[in-house]
């Protein structure tokens, strides 16, 4: 109960009235089992402790006998009549959705946030309304740069933007796609919230955003949008199918042409020979944001690198290449096993610097951790 009243306290509720509603007090009349008396307004200032215990208290007195001794029966089955905002009375099947949720849908921390984030770079992620895109050119340390039709170039949007709206989306389970709940840039941070699993739209006016714990909709109710991960074929025909970012549809394609037939190569960045299996094939310019054309500059837009780190450090910004070396960010304490990995290849010479200059340029400006 106490869960339930927080909850509902969190989103602004009206407790309109209140009964005890257990088998052997069914056919009393509502007076005689209202346990309020009047209604009560909840929100952030609420005492949700002591309104559950007055609550008890109530219920434990209704159809009590008048000489009975001790506190009666506080565990009693109770309902609930409420007004939520945003909520009208068809839509008792979300509510209880958003209610029954579990307490914890979402990572918000800075560190997932941020993982979050760079996994969508380069990536057209339509908004909430459909009508446009937004698109992440690069992730810093505390701003993400957001290119949209107006604004092919960018414009900075607060990582903190980001993490407060998934707080809020984690504590209340639904959240308003306007600029009172979102900040000056909603249309681009909800359009963030819809990549996270589960997420759906509800509503119109405002547009709503809340969690699923399935991906299939409830009755009545848009099924969630998928976020559109496009990773393409790599010579021939239509480039663009949406999957699975890191299954990379055309894997085995790229590295058979990385490999040249090869059984065993050696990894761009430290620069071990492995068999060809502990090889993956990276693009340096990741493929949702290269054109056409960069997509078919094979192999300059990829390279081999290895399963045992390489391959994730470059792919998460944690190295990248610069005067052809390997360089490595400072984000991370030298002390730390991601430190300790990054120092081992720093300063080692890569010979594919000279002919994908370009590429390695675009992840240095738009996924290396300064």
């Amino acid at each position: 109960m106490e869960i339930l009243l927080a909850r509902l306290s969190a989103l602004g509720s009206e407790l309109v009235d209140a009964f005890v509603d257990s088998t052997t007090t069914r056919d009393l009349s509502d007076s005689a089992r209202r346990i309020i008396e009047g209604p009560v307004h909840l929100d952030s200032t609420t005492d949700v402790a002591e309104l559950r215990m007055e609550l008890g208290k109530a219920a434990a007195a209704i159809n009590r006998a008048p000489k009975a001794s001790g506190e009666g029966n506080r565990t009693k089955r109770i309902r609930l009549i409420v007004a939520v905002p945003g909520f009208g009375p068809s839509e008792s099947a979300l509510l209880a959705s958003v209610l029954s949720r579990p307490s914890k849908v979402l990572d918000a921390s800075p560190s997932a946030v941020d993982g979050f984030l760079r996994e969508l770079i380069g990536t057209p992620i339509p908004t909430v309304s459909g009508t446009r895109t937004n698109t992440i050119l690069s992730v810093g340390t505390d701003h993400v740069l957001v290119a949209t039709s107006r604004n092919p170039t960018g414009q900075p949007v607060p990582i903190a933007d980001v993490i407060a709206a998934l707080e809020r989306l984690k504590r209340d389970g639904i959240i308003d796609v306007n600029v009172e709940s979102l900040g000056y840039r909603s249309a681009f941070v909800g359009t963030v919230l819809l990549q996270v699993p589960g997420a759906r739209i509800v509503g119109a006016t405002p547009s709503r955003i809340t969690i699923s714990e399935s991906s299939d909709a409830g009755p009545g109710h848009p099924a969630t949008r998928p976020a559109p991960e496009v990773e393409p074929g790599p010579f021939q025909g239509a480039l663009d199918r949406p999957v699975t970012a890191r299954q990379r549809r055309e894997q085995h394609r790229l590295r058979a042409a990385l490999l040249r037939g090869r059984d065993e190569a050696r990894c761009a960045l430290c620069g071990e020979t492995y068999p060809a299996r502990f090889l993956w094939a990276s693009h340096i310019k990741k493929r949702a944001a290269a054109t056409e054309a960069e997509a078919r500059d094979l192999p300059r837009i990829a390279m081999l690198a290895c399963i045992f780190g390489c391959d994730a450090l470059f792919e998460d910004g944690y190295v990248s290449v610069e005067d052809g070396a390997v360089i490595g960010t400072a984000a991370v304490a030298d002390a730390s096993a991601i430190g300790r990995r990054i120092s081992q290849i720093r300063g080692r010479a890569v010979d594919e610097y000279t002919t994908s200059e370009i590429y390695f340029a675009w992840h240095r400006e738009h996924v290396f951790r300064r």
